[in-house]
């Protein structure tokens, strides 16, 4: 908020919008991109927040102290006034809005390329998911766009487990939990 009123967003002609565009995550799940977008349509001018990617704002209703959970795609379209508080399209008026900032898959970490690439050799889809027939090192060979194409053919998980065992016996044994937390974040379950 206060850098909108540092740009004198709410003076004028500016009319003050949420937008929220959506972004499919490997997982498969649709997270929202957050913009606050300060336009005046006369002076042909638009200055724009943006705002942490998420799924949820907490928020309370105008006249009431309890906060509530709120989808982040309800907010597209809103109206953002001067003294922070927000109208939905459908009228409702908020206030106190959070955004609950969702946690992306950045953090991959060797287990879990250590998992995807075998499941992905014990299954034989190695054609499928590498760039290159012969899997390298390199994660970059790995076209992560095909793994939710795998999903109707990922074997039980204590056989990829077995798999994983017999492969890299030095390995700690992974849990079915973590074989199961890897998969998903690459969208394969």
């Amino acid at each position: 908020m206060d850098l909108l009123h540092q740009h004198a967003a709410f003076e004028g002609g500016h009319t003050v919008k949420i937008r929220i565009g959506g972004l499919r995550l490997p997982s498969q799940h649709i997270v929202g991109l957050v913009a606050v977008c300060a336009e005046n349509a006369a002076a042909e001018t638009a200055f724009i927040v943006t705002l942490p990617t998420c799924k949820k704002v907490w928020a309370r209703r105008h006249g009431r102290e309890d906060l509530e959970e709120f989808d982040i795609f309800q907010l597209d379209g809103a109206t953002v006034h001067g003294n922070g508080n927000v109208e939905l399209i459908d009228g409702t008026r908020l206030r106190a809005v959070e955004v609950v900032p969702t946690l992306l898959p950045y953090n991959v970490t060797d287990l879990d390329w250590c998992i995807l690439h075998h499941t992905i050799a014990m299954m034989k889809a190695e054609q499928e998911c590498y760039t290159y027939p012969i899997p390298s090192a390199q994660t970059s060979a790995l076209d992560c766009s095909k793994l939710p194409a795998l999903r109707a053919k990922i074997p039980p998980r204590k056989e990829i487990l077995r798999y994983i065992a017999k492969q890299e016996p030095a390995l700690k044994r992974p849990s079915r939990q973590k074989i199961d937390d890897t998969l998903h974040k690459f969208g394969m379950l």
